[in-house]
């Protein structure tokens, strides 16, 4: 996976870059669009986490619940790691919100991992 090659730490840095915001907000609309599920994003930087939180927690919950195999494709898509997402689940009451952080740092590395690859 080339996540390995951008340390997840690191991603801390690529939250306040505008572009890198916006990039990864238009690829979560675009994964969660596949899947019928719509997210939008008002383009405030400072917001971004909280907003798109916000609108995936939901979506994860209800998928979750009521239908395990779009979720569970919706995951493959996104790729995120299926031990963490097992751990999420096994923790309990947390799932939802551990889920969410999850999608969102993957789609978060995808945009950064592009950019990396871009400037090589």
């Amino acid at each position: 996976m080339g996540g390995e090659l951008i340390n997840p730490s690191k991603l801390t840095e690529y939250r306040n870059k505008l572009d890198i915001i916006k990039r990864t907000a238009d690829q979560i609309i675009k994964d969660f669009e596949i899947y019928s599920e719509i997210i939008s994003f008002s383009g405030k930087p400072e917001t971004a986490y909280v907003e798109l939180s916000d609108q995936i927690r939901p979506i994860v919950r209800k998928l979750l619940n009521k239908n395990v195999s779009k979720f569970v494709s919706l995951l493959y898509r996104i790729d995120v790691e299926e031990e963490k997402v097992n751990e999420a689940i096994s923790s309990g009451e947390s799932a939802v919100y551990q889920i969410t952080h999850l999608i969102l740092e993957r789609e978060l590395l995808k945009v950064v991992t592009r950019e990396y690859f871009n400037k090589i």
